[in-house]
């Protein structure tokens, strides 16, 4: 992967179905809050996108229950 672009947030209430996705166009960009997430437990995993248009693997999925 060549200089990064941007991220994109992969989410949804299963994490093996993290088909809702957030793109972030802006490689500066540490963090970011998911709005809008009904109660219940959420998965998310990051992947990066270089200037080539290149995605990484998926990082490790993680939970937070709302």
């Amino acid at each position: 992967m060549g200089e990064l672009q941007g991220y994109i947030i992969r989410f949804g209430q299963s994490a093996s179905d993290l088909s809702q996705t957030i793109t972030i166009n802006d490689a500066s960009v540490m963090d970011y809050t998911v709005t809008n997430l009904g109660t219940g437990e959420w998965f998310f995993a990051v992947q990066v996108v270089d200037l080539d248009g290149l995605t990484s693997a998926p990082s490790e999925v993680v939970s937070k229950t709302i």
